[in-house]
């Protein structure tokens, strides 16, 4: 009879050590790993799958007891998982070691996630490799709600901004931290001239009616033009130098990034150099789109939810950043030490038979998450460190 190693039980107990260092709750801290496990382990938010997953933890108990738990865990008013997120993140970036080509610089993306018309998140995430973490979020009423525009008021992203930067530099006070965002807040100037007072650099895209005082050489003075309207190539950058942006003449740079790969060009407005706004803008999307991918559609299906009370969904969602955090710091684990998975049976990266240089062909989160379900009641031991160090390797 073979033995088996990482059954659903030793998985609790590992998450219950390491959660106890952010929490003395007892009732909170005998049910939180339970969660977490079934999360994970059910790859869904839904109730009765995640009740499901933990049943083998609970034999003598009926699976709609475990579901009825599982909501009176998340609609509890003492319980706060935000706030335990909130301190894991910290505990995470303490420990962190930026080996980025880019020394000392650390990109951060921010966007609205809408679930169906329940909830809007607003979301921050730190770009890791290719792929990014969440590390703050504020969760707001969906469309139908009179308070739904909340989400979208200036204040409310300062707040997320600030806490960012105070974030990076409480452990990074040298670091060179860079704000990137889709062109919803292109012409947004009060964030970025709040970034810029901060003495970080921001890359927003903006919107091609946006209009900049530019000199025009036939006119022979400087004239409104909308920035679709600038001198630009066909096939790669036009870069531009302190341009007057709207008629409160805000002074930025612009790069108008034209390809042959995409239809729709990209206009960047930076208060860093045009020349790599291009390159930093492209860390987006594998920083803060995957997130939202793993965390719908490729992970937990968060779209799916019914549960519609904020206090309940603040903790669900919480649930599934910490379940996001810990594969994906499970996955750098399999990147930084391979010599201690090579009986894992699958593979993380691919050598390019031209260049000879490696390349990833599964995300940190994937790679975790197979990890996770390879060493459940395995008879072949997989090592599985429960303490989220995260690796930018």
């Amino acid at each position: 009879m073979f033995k088996l190693y990482d059954n659903y039980l030793s998985f609790v107990k590992n998450f219950h050590s390491f959660f106890s260092s952010f929490s003395n709750q007892k009732t909170f801290l005998n049910f939180l790993p339970n969660f977490l496990f079934g999360l994970i382990n059910s790859e869904s938010i839904t109730l009765s799958d995640i009740a499901l997953a933990i049943v083998p933890l609970h034999n003598d108990i009926l699976l709609s007891s475990i579901e009825r738990r599982c909501s009176r865990f998340l609609n509890n008013p003492n319980f706060s998982i935000h706030n335990i997120f909130d301190s894991i993140i910290v505990d995470v970036l303490s420990r962190f070691k930026n080996s980025h080509p880019d020394t000392n610089r650390f990109f951060i993306s921010f966007d609205h996630m809408f679930v169906q018309d329940k909830h809007t998140i607003l979301l921050f995430s730190l770009r890791i490799g290719k792929q990014g973490i969440p590390i703050y979020f504020k969760l707001f009423p969906g469309q139908f709600s009179k308070h739904h525009g909340d989400a979208f008021k200036s204040k409310n992203i300062l707040a997320g901004i600030s806490y960012c930067h105070n974030l990076i530099k409480s452990f990074f006070p040298d670091s060179e931290i860079v704000f990137l965002a889709d062109r919803w807040f292109g012409n947004l100037f009060n964030l970025m001239n709040f970034i810029d007072s901060l003495g970080d650099i921001f890359v927003f895209r903006c919107k091609k009616n946006m209009k900049v005082f530019f000199f025009d050489k036939k006119e022979g003075h400087k004239i409104w033009i909308p920035i679709d309207h600038l001198p630009h190539y066909v096939h790669h950058s036009a870069l531009f130098h302190n341009l007057e942006f709207t008629s409160s003449k805000y002074i930025y740079n612009l790069a108008y990034c034209q390809s042959k790969n995409h239809k729709e060009s990209w206009l960047l407005i930076t208060n860093g150099r045009p020349k790599m706004a291009k390159g930093f803008y492209g860390y987006r999307f594998g920083s803060i789109e995957f997130i939202f991918k793993s965390q719908k559609t490729n992970g937990f299906y968060l779209e799916e939810t019914k549960v519609l009370k904020h206090h309940a969904f603040d903790n669900l969602y919480s649930l599934v950043c910490l379940a996001n955090l810990y594969l994906t710091c499970l996955g750098s684990d399999i990147s930084k030490n391979r010599s201690c998975y090579k009986s894992i049976g699958f593979r993380d990266t691919r050598i390019n038979s031209k260049t000879n240089n490696y390349y990833r062909i599964k995300s940190r989160f994937r790679s975790g998450l197979i990890l996770f379900k390879l060493a459940l009641n395995s008879s072949k031991y997989y090592r599985i460190p429960f303490t989220f160090t995260l690796y930018d390797s």
